[in-house]
């Protein structure tokens, strides 16, 4: 595995891969070594992640980035392959870079790389895509949590989310049994009890909510926005959103006379 081979099977953009692999293969990388393997290590990843920032300077477009980012996939591989997981789960869950970067030139007309406080999790073997859904193990000082993630371009139908839990469940019995009766969490917009009053019974959305007891209201975020209506989440000119599903329609009427949503917080009880 190296960074072209990665870039090739996850399909990333064809102008980014010709920047990315010129300066890939004219870097050093062993200045950038210790930070790298700091992505391994859940509670050193933020920290890791400022240091090679601060390494790598000036960086048009994050290419610089976006490549360390890639590399650091790249040696992930041998932790897949010790572990004994598919190649399968491997592209899948590196094709968040190229999820992520067109999701970027949708929302503003350019291609370049803006998630690099998100693919530490990608890159040290935190966060995995399983089928329709992604799954983070999260680590601190007292407990074990697996929170479920659901990328913009997952299959939102309760068999293919039935589906994906099944797999995940053995997926962390057999490669992670330190995760063995740790909780199926999930922190979003998604679970906003508000949804229920403006889709119908059985859309994707409520369904999905009902697997989840909320614990936490959270607080008001802005996220949304970015998924729902493809524009910047800091974009207040609500007036212009666009109206072209019945989603949009009611978020936006919500929106409009002050309403907010919430990423609330909740763990899974009912898993079908």
């Amino acid at each position: 595995m190296d960074i072209a081979k990665l870039c090739g099977e996850i399909n990333l953009q064809t102008e980014i891969k010709n920047r990315v692999i010129p300066f890939a293969e004219s870097f050093d990388f062993t200045t950038v070594d210790k930070p790298l393997k700091d992505f391994s290590a859940y509670e050193k990843m933020g920290e890791a992640r400022t240091a090679l920032k601060e390494i790598l300077g000036e960086d048009q477009d994050n290419i610089k980035m976006l490549t360390c980012m890639l590399k650091a996939s790249v040696t992930a591989y041998g932790t897949y392959k010790a572990k004994g997981i598919s190649d399968e789960i491997y592209y899948a869950t590196m094709k968040c870079y190229s999820r992520f970067i067109e999701e970027t030139y949708k929302r503003t007309g350019r291609y370049y790389f803006d998630r690099d406080w998100w693919t530490t999790r990608q890159a040290g073997c935190h966060l995995f895509r399983i089928d329709a859904l992604e799954y983070e193990i999260v680590r601190d000082e007292k407990e074990i949590t697996i929170e479920i993630h659901i990328p913009s371009d997952a299959d939102f139908s309760s068999s293919a989310v039935d589906r994906s839990l099944e797999i995940a469940k053995k997926f962390f019995s057999t490669y992670y049994p330190e995760t063995e009766g740790a909780e199926y969490c999930c922190e979003s917009w998604l679970l906003d009890h508000q949804l229920q009053g403006m889709l119908r019974e059985d859309a994707h959305i409520v369904s999905f909510q009902k697997r989840f007891e909320i614990f936490d209201k959270g607080e008001s975020r802005t996220d949304f926005i970015e998924w729902v209506f493809g524009r910047n989440s800091a974009d207040t000119d609500y007036a212009e959103f666009p109206e072209n599903t019945s989603l949009q329609r009611k978020l936006k009427k919500h929106i409009l006379a002050d309403g907010v949503i919430r990423n609330a917080h909740g763990k899974i009880y009912c898993w079908n």
